[in-house]
């Protein structure tokens, strides 16, 4: 036999010896093989839904822009909650989620109390309007039920100059009336309420119970039809069996708009009240408390500055989440513009003549309010 045949039928020996089979006789490496593919197929769909989940969300942004690009006029949300409950964080967090860069809109004042800070998230240049984000502090501490709702009804109402809050708790009621019933501002007036709840802590249910009242005992029909959006803070710093056993038992007392309409039950008769307990809640007018994650910044020791902006990284899934609360303030509160800016027409539109129609941007409203993107 010659030197190089021996040498192939050696090398082919060796190979042999070398590779594993199963019972079946079936080489280990290609069984090894088969069962790297689906690991390697679920990297690229991975990925995909990633980039999905990216589209969707610059898609929501710009729908977003498109239709604030039209806002001729103030849309003011009023920010509230309890103390330490994240109001700052849900503002810096929402312009984060809009912008896709950390700017410190709220900022972190510790030891203040009783103030309205305005901060502003979008500034149209071209027709002025702007959308003003109101982030509240102290209001919780209010001792006297009365003077309470007195001061956040014409907070509501647009009546109160932010600026003046210290000054109006030291007024008596009357005084208050005397000074500010006469007074109207529709560039102050709140579209929107957004109320915050820290999910570590028990609901705030006087600091709700006091805002329902001054909406329904409001004069003008906007404020007592205000629209809420009830967001919840840091559920991911409790276990999930926590966090599961609150929402079955204990949810519905961190919504104010479920507080709002047990309220407007107890003015009903005691044959509509009925009718009305008879419905489970899952029927009932009302939606409910969103989950966000807020995004964090360092601050500085001293001053209560950020530390360094650029090490806040976006998120798509927190982004979604803050977009989707956008997309509910933009569609909740659509302006039809008009000749006068100062007039500001909600979405209690005719059946002869829908909001939709009448809007300047109704192919982007119409998108927002089905999601479709």
């Amino acid at each position: 036999m010659a030197p190089q045949q021996s040498e192939n039928i050696s090398g082919q020996v060796a190979q042999a010896h070398a590779e594993e089979f199963d019972i079946n006789h079936n080489l280990v490496q290609s069984v090894q093989k088969q069962a790297l593919k689906p690991q390697q197929q679920q990297q690229p769909r991975q990925r995909r839904t990633t980039q999905k989940a990216t589209d969707v969300n610059e898609r929501t942004r710009t729908v977003i822009r498109n239709c604030l690009n039209h806002l001729n006029t103030n849309l003011n949300v009023l920010v509230i909650g309890g103390s330490n409950a994240g109001k700052s964080s849900v503002i810096n967090s929402m312009n984060m989620a809009l912008d896709q860069k950390w700017r410190d809109c709220a900022k972190y004042y510790p030891g203040r109390n009783h103030v309205i800070d305005e901060c502003v998230m979008f500034h149209n240049r071209g027709s002025g309007g702007k959308v003003v984000f109101w982030d509240t502090r102290g209001f919780e501490g209010i001792h006297e039920d009365e003077h309470a709702i007195l001061i956040l009804r014409y907070v509501l109402e647009g009546r109160i100059p932010p600026k003046c809050i210290p000054c109006v708790l030291l007024m008596s009621k009357e005084i208050i009336k005397k000074r500010y019933h006469r007074v109207a501002d529709p560039h102050r007036r709140i579209d929107m309420v957004l109320y915050v709840s820290d999910f570590t802590q028990e609901p705030e249910t006087r600091l709700m119970g006091l805002l329902a009242q001054a909406m329904n005992m409001s004069k003008i029909i906007c404020v007592n039809n205000v629209p809420i959006i009830s967001v919840v803070t840091k559920s991911d710093n409790l276990p999930e069996e926590e966090v599961a056993a609150k929402k079955k038992t204990s949810f519905d007392h961190y919504n104010l708009e479920y507080t709002r309409l047990e309220m407007e039950l107890q003015s009903l008769s005691k044959r509509q009240q009925k009718i009305f307990d008879r419905s489970p809640k899952e029927d009932w007018p009302i939606c409910k408390p969103k989950f966000v994650n807020n995004y964090r910044c360092e601050l500085e020791p001293w001053n209560d500055e950020p530390l360094d902006p650029s090490a806040v990284h976006t998120c798509q899934d927190r982004d979604a989440t803050f977009l989707a609360i956008w997309r509910e303030i933009v569609s909740r509160t659509a302006a039809c513009g008009g000749s006068n800016p100062r007039k500001r027409a909600f979405s209690s539109a005719s059946a002869s003549r829908p909001l939709s129609r009448c809007l300047p941007f109704r192919i982007d409203y119409m998108r927002l309010r089905s999601a479709s993107f």
